[in-house]
């Protein structure tokens, strides 16, 4: 065979294995997202999609993290007791949970925009009738019914999120959104509390209501993933569990479900405990839970890449349970000290639980994957805020923060046990792998 021979001989095989490769590759299945083609190892991650995708969540986060530190304060104000605090804080979280099923499974099989771009329009509906309608128990149903759209829009965000950030660098680019919920829960809860400290409530929902205006211009033409949808089938009909949720993101999904308890109900009371016990400023607080959290988001994400979820996990539990005890002496220093140790244990664990819920998820289920993961989360704020409304009634705000340690341990547990033995375990995932080799 001559030189020139050889080379077309080699070059046709080439041809040929790429062809093949392109041919498996080149029709969607019905229902799934239509790929896009990727022939660089390094993706550049702040791309003009994920930055305007990324603000968009921002804001929206700035949005929530206001309105539920301030809403307290709120009820109180209207004439609510502490008991209607953990009840309405249960019944947002309860709506949420009822919201994300849906959320999940329109986004795979509908459309990657409509929850998103109405969610943003109709939680500014809500915020412009808080502002106008102060009457507690229109005020409650409001606060309730902003759950549903809450949900299904910071959904519908995420699921956004992870369409625009290659797997590569998955880790790295949830630390990213991490670090925008960190900035959110610093400046969103500093703000409202700011504001009803000084203007007063109507202009913070006067506020609430600019933040989701910009957000939702933000995303005016956004180029969002198209989803083909899917034909019914009797099978499709009959496993609704599958279509609406992922076994693949359960197991993160648990683990996160018992370190959130704990947050979810101190979250709610931390700012009334402050102020009533007179031990510090709830601003002041959450921004030491930001300063914590941003302080570790982007280096947890990178070293959850590169070792897995399990350091990760037992370092995040621990701040959290330090955390609560941090709570029980009556010294400002140890209650400032609690929001900055809060917000370290969310840092180092949130991205690596996230990345572990899509590590082997594909594409066409990620927001059914999304769905399975915060509707764990939305359990757990049912729960906490329902607990701690009851115990903080009953026997105090010491009670309520020993009795919270508790699932910080079963977080641990449940990793141990059971979800490092899965296949969306980082170890389980790494050696699948290389035996697929």
């Amino acid at each position: 065979m001559t030189r020139p021979e050889h080379y077309r001989e080699g070059f046709e095989t080439e041809l040929a294995r790429f062809s093949s490769r392109f041919q498996k590759n080149k029709e969607p299945a019905t229902g799934q997202i239509t790929p896009v083609a990727s022939l660089s190892v390094n993706e550049p991650l702040w791309t003009s999609s994920f930055v305007r995708i990324w603000i968009f969540n921002l804001l929206l986060c700035c949005w929530a993290f206001m309105v539920s530190a301030s809403f307290p304060f709120y009820i109180i104000d209207l004439g609510g007791t502490e008991l209607l605090v953990g009840i309405t804080a249960g019944g947002y979280a309860i709506a949420a949970l009822m919201m994300r099923p849906f959320a999940g499974w329109f986004l795979d099989n509908r459309s990657r925009s409509g929850l998103l771009l109405w969610g943003a329009l109709l939680l500014i509906a809500i915020s412009v009738l808080l502002l106008f309608i102060p009457v507690l128990s229109i005020v409650i149903v409001l606060r309730i019914v902003s759950g549903f759209l809450f949900s299904g829009t910071g959904t519908s965000s995420t699921t956004n999120v992870y369409d625009t950030i290659k797997q590569n660098r998955f880790g790295e680019g949830l630390g990213f959104l991490g670090l925008g919920n960190t900035l959110a829960n610093a400046l969103g809860p500093a703000l409202g509390l700011a504001i009803i400290a000084g203007p007063g409530f109507p202009p913070m929902f006067a506020v609430s209501v600019a933040i989701m205006f910009f957000a939702a211009l933000i995303m005016k033409g956004f180029p969002f993933k198209k989803v083909i949808r899917a034909e019914k089938s009797p099978e499709r009909t009959k496993n609704v569990f599958s279509t609406l949720f992922s076994k693949d993101a359960l197991p993160a999904a648990v683990v996160m479900f018992f370190s959130a308890i704990p947050y979810a109900g101190v979250s709610v009371f931390i700012a009334l405990y402050g102020e009533f016990s007179g031990l510090g400023s709830g601003a002041l607080y959450f921004a030491l839970v930001a300063v914590g959290t941003g302080s570790t988001r982007l280096i947890s994400g990178r070293i959850a890449d590169k070792k897995g979820e399990k350091p990760m996990i037992l370092a995040g539990n621990s701040a959290l349970f330090l955390a609560m005890l941090l709570l029980l002496p009556d010294f400002s220093a140890s209650y400032y000290l609690s929001g900055l140790f809060f917000g370290l244990g969310y840092g180092v664990s949130i991205p690596a639980m996230q990345a572990m819920s899509m590590r082997v998820v594909p594409m066409e289920k990620r927001g059914s994957a999304s769905c399975t993961y915060h509707c764990a989360y939305d359990i757990a704020s049912g729960i906490g805020g329902f607990l701690a409304g009851g115990l903080v009634t009953v026997w105090g705000y010491k009670t309520m923060f020993v009795s919270f340690c508790i699932f910080n341990v079963f977080s641990v547990l449940a990793y141990m046990v059971w979800a490092s033995k899965t296949p969306s375990a980082f170890k389980v995932y790494q050696r699948n792998l290389l035996s697929s080799e």
